[in-house]
């Protein structure tokens, strides 16, 4: 149903637009987080629709020396499709107003010189949101990645996907290819940290499809680790058939350790 809004709400502010009629402007709302370098900012553009993000404090221009007071506020984030335009107060790290984003003139035009087609104001201001610019898109390339759609770019930072994920995923041998590929393995929770977990573990060399079968199956590190401590070293077939079999640790401890095919039998009869 939220995809169902955000895209009857997409056309309405598209049609809106054509016929003259500003919308309402936006809201925002940010907090310092707890490491005194990020704030966790959060925009409403539609009643009921709001879109929340960790932001790094030096990204913005203005915002850092207002953090410690309490007062009016204006400041700005700038990226390559636009900038977004905050106007509001701040008290000890943590306020709210309105907000306006002013998309860039240029960046359309760069697009479409790098080949993608000419982004409509909703999908630049979703570009600028996620940060889905040129060292994004130069990311891509540098990696072999297949030319995405412009529609797959906005799609990619829609899921979440950005350059440092690109990025780490390629440090661990993962190049997959294409936006389609990054999207589904990052919305199948593969990210770098499991990766690394599952290597450490002895699960070497997975493919994107392993990753995807493993983390869906529910093969979590925690789970690989305590069946290893008590002496099994297992593939990933055999670690998805005992955990979809219900095979825990604690009932091979149980069952004096018996092996996989003894385990699966023994659960499956209930002993």
């Amino acid at each position: 149903m939220d995809a169902i809004y955000r895209t009857i709400a997409s056309l309405v502010m598209s049609l809106m637009s054509a016929i003259g009629i500003q919308p309402a402007p936006a809201t925002w709302q940010l907090q310092v987080m707890l490491d005194g370098k990020t704030v966790a900012l959060t925009i409403g553009d539609h009643p009921h629709s709001t879109h929340g993000m960790s932001v790094a404090i030096d990204q913005f221009d203005g915002l850092k020396p207002l953090l410690p007071a309490s007062g009016p506020a204006k400041f700005r984030l700038k990226r390559d499709a636009g900038t977004f335009e905050f106007d509001g107060v701040l008290r000890s790290g943590a306020g709210g107003g309105t907000m306006e984003f002013v998309p860039s003139e240029t960046f359309p035009v760069d697009l479409v010189k790098r080949g993608f087609g000419k982004p409509s104001r909703i999908e630049q201001m979703k570009m600028a949101w996620h940060d889905t610019g040129f060292a994004f898109i130069d990311e891509l390339a540098a990696k072999k990645y297949q030319r995405p759609t412009l529609a797959r770019l906005v799609d990619a930072g829609d899921h979440g996907i950005d350059r440092a994920y690109v990025r780490e995923l390629s440090d661990l041998g993962y190049q997959l290819g294409t936006v389609d590929a990054l999207i589904r393995q990052h919305d199948h929770g593969i990210n770098g940290q499991y990766i690394r977990e599952l290597t450490s573990l002895g699960l070497k060399g997975l493919s994107g499809d392993d990753l995807v079968r493993a983390h869906d199956h529910g093969i979590g590190p925690e789970y690989v680790r305590d069946l290893r401590a008590l002496g099994y070293t297992l593939s990933l077939d055999q670690l998805v058939a005992l955990h979809d079999h219900g095979i825990t640790a604690q009932y091979a401890r149980s069952r004096a350790l018996a092996p996989v095919e003894r385990l699966i039998s023994l659960h499956d009869h209930g002993q």
